[in-house]
């Protein structure tokens, strides 16, 4: 049975939550890890294994109020495991939530949306 992965925000690294259990999937804060391959790739290791008995719906809800360039790419790499999930036994959806100003963060979430294939929803909030 797959535990879930639950990590702690630092000024550092965001807060993630994958919990298949209770259906939560969570990575909000700051990203911008001194080594993004060792924060990201238990990360993506922990969602290689959950591919191996997924919940119908795999709602990822990203709450970022910065991340760095490394951590883009590794984002996108998890997002890119998850795609295999799109088909007519299971469904995933990303949630960008960003605040109403922030159209950097906004850019941002329209840029991983161009490059992966699964629907990507806006929410703002003040």
């Amino acid at each position: 049975m797959l535990s879930p992965l639950i990590i702690k925000a630092t000024d550092d690294t965001p807060k993630v939550v994958f919990d298949h259990i209770n259906n939560l999937f969570e990575i909000s804060g700051r990203s911008l890890p001194e080594d993004a391959s060792k924060f990201y790739n238990p990360l993506k290791s922990w969602i290689t294994n959950y591919l191996q008995n997924p919940n119908p719906l795999t709602e990822i809800k990203f709450d970022l109020d910065y991340f760095n360039s490394s951590s883009a790419r590794l984002i996108v790499k998890i997002l890119i495991e998850l795609e295999n999930l799109n088909n007519s036994e299971f469904k995933t959806k990303i949630i960008w939530k960003y605040k109403v100003n922030d159209e950097v963060m906004k850019e941002r979430g329209e840029e991983i949306k161009n490059v992966i294939n699964i629907p990507l929803e806006f929410e703002t909030y003040s």
